[in-house]
């Protein structure tokens, strides 16, 4: 990949990348998700952007030490070796595209609503075309990825931001007034909060996404750190904005049997085209969130090769240094879990499966936080610097076990059999001498 300063990342593209892929279809489904848990459920709100600015700040520390494409993997193999970063990387890697697949099929489900009823051919056609044009765009170059991500970006955060300002016009501060007893109903207060706290996270997940192309940014011990707080503050307050909004304008009630809040808002605020405008806004961002996931797998898989720890297949570049090969290998992984979504026995488990893919995340948060928690011995050498940043680790770490607690079992199985397809590419891997090479520049092949 050239190393020239015109083919880097600028601080605008960056904060994209972080902003884009954290902000996706959670922003329209969570006001009625967490409407069941009236007041309390926004206490979730507090503990959730608490755990994610910790993250953020973890993870901005991390890239200012160890500016290297790839992300988290990165950081385990310097504090643990190459085998916990083979892993790292691998099972990174693998939950990147296939928790993707969801926004393509959340994408082809609201155009549906403009197009009419599509047969399954059709929209299983739809979710193909939109996925390889995606991946080729990305093939282009990571400095043409990163101003299409700007671009999107831009485009479905504005309507987010725009929207709860109109919408607050209507609001009515009633709705907030509901007794802990009432929101409650009989449950322990503590488990709505854990509860709630699980549901807001997921629209948190991506905030080490700038990571991943750590190379390919312009200063990037400086803008790194600068675009992941800044990114992460901006998510926080976007979807805090849209919750409050949106609750503030139709209530607890009204929103718990919603199957889209945000209509329902719209029409009460705007009466006409409801629908359409819906439609319109989740098409942008779940294909901005998409873009943003598939820059980030391309860039993990190329660093992890460029580490030693992935096969030679996985870093072949073109001449634009983009990983067409990893892109490509990504995107013919997504499609099993398009075809299996519009077989009717299998409906039902998507939405179950790409929770557990999305819980595997917080596994490799979790890894990243001992990482930090080991390396800062070595980084830090005032005192005052090894306690703060030590209690910053600790903090993101109880957070990740405090998220992970409450789907232990299932979300272990499926790391689990991440790991096991993994052990044959590492045994393998193992043979070839670049597993144990000093990390190297990444250069066109």
């Amino acid at each position: 990949m050239s190393n020239s300063s015109t083919a880097k990342l600028n601080f605008l593209a960056v904060v994209s990348i972080v902003i884009g892929s954290q902000v996706g279809s959670g922003a329209f489904v969570l006001p009625a998700l967490l409407a069941p848990s009236k007041t309390i459920g926004l206490l979730g709100w507090i503990v959730s952007v608490i755990g994610a600015i910790s993250l953020a700040l973890v993870f901005a520390d991390l890239s200012s030490h160890l500016p290297k494409n790839g992300g988290p993997h990165v950081y385990v193999s310097e504090a643990f070796g190459k085998v916990a970063g083979f892993f790292t990387a691998w099972v990174y890697w693998i939950i990147s595209w296939s928790s993707s697949a969801v926004l393509l099929i959340t994408a082809i489900g609201y155009l549906t609503i403009i197009t009419g009823k599509l047969s399954t051919c059709s929209v299983l056609s739809l979710e193909i075309m939109a996925l390889f044009l995606i991946t080729y765009l990305n093939t282009l170059s990571i400095k043409f990825s990163g101003i299409v991500e700007t671009i999107l970006t831009i485009f479905k955060i504005t309507p987010l931001i725009i929207l709860p300002v109109i919408f607050f016009m209507y609001f009515d501060g009633a709705h907030f007034v509901v007794s802990a007893k009432e929101a409650a109903n009989g449950a322990d207060i503590s488990s709505i909060i854990a509860q709630t706290t699980l549901l807001i996270f997921w629209g948190f997940i991506g905030v080490e996404c700038a990571t991943t192309p750590a190379e390919s940014v312009n200063n990037p011990k400086k803008t790194l750190p600068r675009a992941i707080i800044i990114g992460t503050s901006c998510v926080a307050l976007i979807y805090i904005m849209n919750t409050i909004a949106v609750t503030g304008v139709v209530g607890f009630d009204a929103l718990i049997d919603a199957k889209a809040p945000y209509a329902l808002v719209i029409d009460r605020v705007f009466s006409h085209s409801s629908d359409i405008a819906i439609s319109i806004m989740a098409i942008i961002v779940c294909i901005g969130t998409l873009n943003a996931w598939t820059l980030t797998g391309g860039q993990i898989a190329i660093g992890a090769y460029n580490d030693g720890l992935f096969p030679k297949i996985l870093g072949k570049t073109n001449k634009s240094g983009a990983p067409t090969t990893a892109l490509i290998i990504s995107a013919l992984g997504m499609i099993p879990f398009l075809v299996f979504e519009q077989m009717d026995w299998w409906r039902n488990g998507l939405e179950k499966l790409i929770d557990l893919l999305v819980s595997v995340f917080i596994y490799v948060y979790l890894m990243s936080c001992i990482a930090y928690m080991k390396l800062l011995t070595k980084w830090k050498h005032k005192r005052s610097e090894k306690i703060k940043s030590q209690i910053l680790a600790q903090v993101a770490a109880i957070f990740c076990i405090f998220v992970l607690s409450h789907d232990t079992v299932a979300s272990l199985i499926v790391l689990g059999i991440f790991i096991a397809i993994g052990v044959p590419v590492l045994y393998k891997q193992r043979k070839v001498r670049t597993f144990t090479r000093t990390p190297q520049k990444l250069h066109n092949r």
